[in-house]
């Protein structure tokens, strides 16, 4: 393939605007090793984290199945080609038209009694009986205390409590459950031990419940590196050798599908964003490269610079996903091919606010204005997650390479 650098270079001469690129090689190798590494598992691509059609097209055609987390999301889904069980549609407030749009279009994980009683409904009155999940949210947490308030799904301790509601649902069958707790886990042991946990809940439920559990749901957590000062790379051979006990451990006590959703782990260190320097300035001893679209083109350095800016010097910021992982998360490059002397500048974007600063501080080469800016891990809440509407400015465009070097525009 094309180095890197030519292929922005070439993208940005040709259309002359802000753009992400997102390379199939890369999407590619991450699938194969969820693939090989965990074979007893099936896997959901998680769309929320990157709807671009070329992606996910891409990582359905590997066998994989979909995260819904909206209506629209299971209308991708199914219009990718896949099979109402091959979606699971996963998130809290569906509405009644939400429900009717897609129950027959995936399997709907009910997050409340209130929405089991109008899937119930909703069935009731189609003349249907159809099979649902339901997420639980567990009396644990990931780091082993007890179980927490959230907004997402049914606590634990009180299913029992509702057994005669269950049972009274007369057009669905309860037939699997969904678990998530965490995004971005690096620690195979806190995976491992989650896992553990989940297999157990899953006994109770099938045991004292009642229920015919066709598939587990243990949600997503498969983390990546964004801090190159304090993450380690998540051990994936560790995690699949633990995985591999725990299927052997339960495969005589549950026979259902497992199943984790990817999250960011497939895509995310797949795409770039790609700016380019309009102006430079300096203003009392400081040097400011302005970009064209910088928050309102890749929204999350900006968060980043935002927290920080109202947090106590040297403190510890806690992730708060998808729209903040860590300080360092972003790394940014100047595309020049000569080398240059190194400069502290602060990159800020082009609109009227000055909360639109992408980063502070930082050294790069010396810019000169029309430069090329990249900024790495823009494949997964990105886009999506950017106010583009945002002063009314041109959208960024997004391009897909395939391994065979063609790029896709759609």
């Amino acid at each position: 393939m094309e180095s890197n650098l030519s292929v922005i270079e070439k993208l940005m001469r040709e259309y002359d605007r802000p753009f992400y690129v997102y390379e199939e090689s890369i999407i590619s190798n991450k699938v194969e090793i969820l693939l090989e590494k965990f074979p007893q598992f099936e896997f959901l691509y998680s769309i929320k984290t990157n709807p671009y059609n070329p992606i996910v097209n891409f990582i359905l055609s590997k066998g994989f199945g979909a995260d819904a987390a909206s209506a629209e999301e299971v209308t991708i889904a199914e219009k990718a080609g896949l099979s109402h069980e091959k979606i699971l549609y996963s998130s809290p407030g569906k509405t009644r038209k939400d429900i009717e749009r897609t129950l027959d279009k995936s399997i709907i994980i009910a997050d409340s009694y209130n929405e089991l009683i109008l899937i119930n409904q909703v069935a009731k009155e189609k003349k249907l009986h159809v099979k649902v999940g339901v997420r639980i949210n567990p009396d644990y947490t990931m780091d082993g205390g007890n179980g927490v308030s959230s907004k997402f799904g049914i606590d634990e301790e009180t299913l029992i409590e509702q057994k005669d509601l269950f049972d009274s649902l007369t057009n669905i069958q309860i037939i699997g459950i969904h678990v998530h707790l965490r995004s971005q886990v690096l620690d195979y042991n806190i995976l491992y031990r989650y896992y553990d946990k989940i297999f157990e809940l899953s006994l109770f439920c099938q045991e004292t419940m009642g229920w015919e559990l066709e598939f587990i749901n243990f949600g997503g957590g498969l983390g990546i590196v964004y801090s190159s000062l304090e993450d380690s790379p998540l051990d994936i051979e560790l995690l699949s050798d633990e995985c591999k006990k725990l299927f052997e451990k339960f495969k005589h006590k549950i026979n259902a599908r497992l199943i984790i959703e990817t999250g960011r782990f497939v895509v995310c260190e797949a795409g770039k964003y790609v700016t380019h320097i309009v102006d430079i300035k300096e203003s009392r001893g400081k040097k400011y490269l302005v970009v064209e679209n910088g928050l309102n083109g890749f929204l999350r350095p900006s968060i980043v610079e935002l927290l920080t800016a109202y947090t106590p010097e040297g403190s510890k910021l806690q992730g708060c996903e998808p729209l903040f992982t860590a300080k360092d998360a972003f790394e940014f490059t100047i595309a020049k091919r000569e080398k240059s002397f190194l400069e502290k500048v602060s990159i800020v974007g082009n609109l009227c606010t000055s909360a639109d600063i992408m980063v502070k501080d930082i050294m790069l080469p010396k810019a000169d204005i029309g430069d090329i800016l990249v900024i790495s891990k823009a494949g997964s809440y990105s886009y999506s997650l950017t106010p583009v509407l945002f002063a009314s400015h041109p959208l960024p465009l997004q391009f897909y390479v395939k391994s065979n070097e063609e790029i896709c525009t759609e």
